[in-house]
């Protein structure tokens, strides 16, 4: 370590290792072409026995969801088309995303609180002017001048309240 290293100990350059693999044509005076042709085949038919087994388990959730929608009435599936404000983009319950305006079809407890967000979001974006014990800001369309783009053929003529959209 000197002065002109600014205190800092020298670092040494990092060695870059590299996962080592068996190359397969090491071996390949080992094995026989049949042998090499028996292990692709049986490469094969795990690849085939996986694939399988992935499409058996995803038809069996299917019919699983079928029979308990048959059978139990709390899990059928009810349509909800989701329309939200501008801000909210999707509502998340227990990890689920539903997106706004987009058809889901879910639980009729889970349609029950999306519905019920849904309301609460169409009457707060229907009221005029907000309670009294709110204050007013988030119902000014939050508009302020510095938000504002105008070109000079909009200004022709324009009053300041016009441009901020207030009522006179």
């Amino acid at each position: 370590m000197s002065i002109i290293d600014n205190g800092k100990p020298n670092r040494v350059k990092r060695i870059d290792l590299q996962k080592q693999a068996d190359d397969p044509a090491q071996f390949s005076h080992l094995l026989s072409d049949g042998e090499r042709d028996e292990i692709r085949k049986k490469a094969k038919l795990t690849v085939q026995n996986e694939m399988k087994d992935r499409a058996e388990k995803l038809l069996l959730d299917q019919y699983l969801k079928e029979e308990r929608e048959a059978t139990d009435p709390d899990q059928v599936l009810m349509p909800i088309f989701l329309q939200l404000a501008g801000h909210a983009n999707y509502i998340m319950l227990d990890g689920v995303i539903y997106h706004h305006e987009v058809l889901h079809h879910v639980t009729p407890a889970v349609f029950a609180t999306l519905a019920e967000v849904q309301a609460r979001d169409t009457r707060t974006r229907r009221r005029s002017r907000p309670p009294a014990h709110v204050g007013v800001g988030n119902f000014q369309d939050h508009r302020n001048p510095r938000d504002l783009v105008v070109s000079s053929g909009q200004l022709a003529g324009a009053s300041a309240s016009s441009m901020l959209g207030l009522r006179g």
